[in-house]
């Protein structure tokens, strides 16, 4: 269970994720529409749009040190860190926002990103040493992973050998 508010979130980072400006699919066109860096003026705009909280934007853009220019997956973590309690949590909610396959099966995203996303927040956490950041990866990708590359919430969610904090 999100905290209060968190559903709200998540939806809208999700919404203006797969938005497509060209499209039109959002009203003011606002979205990163596949791209991986971001320029702030652009985020705070959309951050607007979606009308989430501004302190939040905040103190997202403060942890993760951005400045003008900002890595997607890099502010995406982050801000859905604010909404998940642990790391596991987190990466559950990002890996919902990424996944293409809404509709079709669990939420599930590259392991290479998922592999970026956990070593990311987990160096930003700073309480999990990088030796356990890398026996985990390693596990994963030896054990769970499966010849599509693609890694499932229920991997790092439900395997009680994936310890992520």
């Amino acid at each position: 269970m999100h905290p209060p508010g968190a559903a709200g979130i998540a939806e809208a980072i999700h919404q203006g994720r797969h938005s497509d400006p060209a499209a039109g699919s959002h009203p003011v066109g606002c979205g990163v529409a596949g791209r991986l860096i971001i320029h702030a003026d652009e985020l705070a705009q959309m951050w607007k749009v979606l009308s989430l909280p501004t302190d939040l934007f905040n103190s997202v853009m403060n942890v993760g040190r951005f400045t003008e220019e900002i890595e997607w997956l890099k502010f995406l973590a982050l801000a859905c860190s604010s909404l998940g309690v642990t790391i596991a949590k987190t990466l559950k909610i990002v890996c919902e926002v990424l996944s293409s396959d809404h509709d079709s099966g669990p939420p599930r995203i590259p392991f290479s990103t998922f592999q970026f996303l956990y070593t990311y927040i987990a160096e930003v956490d700073g309480e999990i040493s990088a030796s356990h950041v890398s026996r985990m990866l390693n596990y994963i990708e030896q054990e769970v992973i499966g010849p599509d590359g693609l890694i499932k919430v229920n991997d790092f969610t439900q395997n009680p050998r994936v310890r992520l904090e």
